[in-house]
């Protein structure tokens, strides 16, 4: 638990790193008590930033003023309107960056800084090799983890696919609450 703690603050260090305006995730990929990977949400390399995007989400050679996602712009909710977004997940630049360098990830261990991983992930960790995934959750919950649901804005249905998914695939799913790892 100590270790995982541990790790699940670098992935924290990393969702800093975010260049997503709306939402800040940072993962970290751990194999044999190692970090081989880590990355942050937000767009690809060489991708400018979404302050260069315009309300109808076209990119400018001017910068925006007003820092808000481009989809809240264009008046979708959060969660919604994911079409429009150039982010990379988080979970997904760590999986990248291992790949990138020529290093396997099987059997490793994947810390979300996030609730559970969307599905879309899911299936990637899983398709990866990843062997299990640490996620945020709610304080005092033996399983509890911080959905879409907690924020009556967004939708609930893609999580309990991704819990049902890694179950079926045999990735360990296990949750840490962020008091502890603010303590």
């Amino acid at each position: 638990m100590e270790e995982d703690i541990f790790y699940m603050r670098e992935a924290k260090l990393w969702s800093e790193r975010s260049q997503c305006l709306s939402r800040h995730v940072g993962t970290v990929l751990v194999r044999d008590g190692r970090i081989i990977s880590a990355g942050a949400n937000g767009p690809s390399s060489g991708i400018p930033r979404c302050e260069y995007r315009d309300d109808k989400g076209q990119y400018n050679l001017q910068q925006n003023p007003e820092l808000v996602c481009p989809r809240k712009r264009m008046g979708f909710k959060s969660g919604e309107g994911t079409e429009h977004c150039v982010a990379v997940h988080a979970e997904i630049n760590s999986i990248m960056q291992a790949a990138r360098m020529g290093i396997s990830t099987k059997g490793t261990t994947l810390y979300c800084y996030c609730g559970t991983p969307c599905k879309d992930c899911t299936k990637e960790i899983i398709q990866s090799g990843i062997k299990r995934v640490v996620c945020l959750g709610k304080s005092g919950s033996t399983f509890a983890p911080i959905k879409d649901g907690d924020n009556p804005n967004k939708k609930d249905y893609n999580f309990p696919i991704a819990e049902r998914l890694f179950e079926l695939a045999g990735v360990q799913l296990d949750v840490i609450s962020e008091e502890e790892v603010m303590m």
